[in-house]
């Protein structure tokens, strides 16, 4: 458990909260006793649940996992009363401990963040929105190389790269938009725990998380095209293979053909009794299958 303090509010971070952790906020606050219970596992679904007293706000922020090569869940429970913002998580957070140094190496921004727990909510869900547009940049860069790879006779691979950014989108979108519906939410709840003074920053908040969204969006459509892209470029390299090999195939037609005379007694006796004859029917077949080659060649076929 870690607590900061100023004049007005204190901020209370508790990463990894056990029984004791809880009982300490029960004896502290009057918080539900069923939202307490909840803190001691990450939740399914993110919300905004509002008490005179207090706000209850669950907030999930994708994390890429490099292991995985898609994003996961992260999970920060925010108790908020006029006095104290108490965030829980249950695991270490860039997000959260970039918040924790601004405010030791940076005496202003701990003065403006902590002059009451609407300004402390703001900069903390503000830091953490900032994040989860870091995040997407390893999408970025996979969008970027599958763009300069896409022209290089790589199609096959490509299939791949493509499938893993495409479920990396996905997965990020599940996890971060319901956050856009939260924030929404907050605007409404925060304002009757604050005050109309505050819909200002409520309604920052929001308008800056639809960057995230529209960066993912625009991610989506990016790799639905390079996929389309790639099914073309690698349809029309399978088409082009398979006209080779019809070709190929009508062009030992006239050697079958003349294999298949020959396999026959009386044709075959009939050649092996002349051998002049034989290697003038063969040179024929021959000729005409370098001339089909020389066709095929001057039409584009080979």
């Amino acid at each position: 458990m870690w607590i900061t303090k100023s004049p007005n509010i204190s901020w209370i971070d508790i990463l990894k909260p056990n029984k004791a952790d809880i009982d300490f906020l029960k004896k502290q606050h009057k918080f539900h006793p069923i939202i307490l219970d909840e803190l001691l596992h990450l939740s399914n679904r993110s919300r905004v649940e509002f008490s005179p007293s207090y706000l209850f706000l669950t907030y999930h922020l994708p994390i890429y996992d490099k292991s995985l090569k898609t994003s996961r869940k992260a999970e920060v429970d925010f108790l908020i009363t006029k006095k104290h913002v108490i965030t829980i998580h249950y695991e270490d957070l860039e997000p959260i401990d970039a918040f924790m140094r601004s405010l030791n190496n940076n005496a202003h921004f701990k003065a403006k963040a902590l002059q009451d727990t609407a300004h402390s909510v703001y900069y903390l869900v503000e830091e953490i929105i900032q994040f989860s547009l870091k995040q997407l940049r390893h999408v970025e860069d996979n969008i970027r190389i599958i763009s300069q790879e896409i022209f290089k006779g790589k199609e096959a691979e490509l299939l791949e790269k493509i499938s893993y950014a495409k479920r990396d989108i996905l997965d990020y979108s599940v996890i971060s938009a319901p956050q856009g519906i939260l924030l929404d939410s907050l605007i409404e709840a925060g304002v009757r725990f604050w005050g109309e003074e505050t819909k200002i920053y409520l309604t920052d908040l929001a308008g800056d998380y639809s960057k995230v969204t529209q960066h993912v969006e625009n991610y989506r459509a990016t790799i639905e095209a390079l996929e389309s892209t790639n099914g073309q470029l690698l349809s029309a390299k399978t088409n082009h293979v398979m006209q080779r090999f019809t070709i190929l195939a009508f062009l030992t037609i006239p050697l079958a053909l003349f294999a298949s005379l020959a396999s026959i007694d009386f044709i075959g006796n009939f050649l092996a009794s002349s051998p002049t004859r034989f290697w003038s029917i063969f040179i024929a077949m021959g000729t005409i299958v370098v001339s089909l080659v020389i066709f095929f060649k001057k039409k584009g076929w080979l």
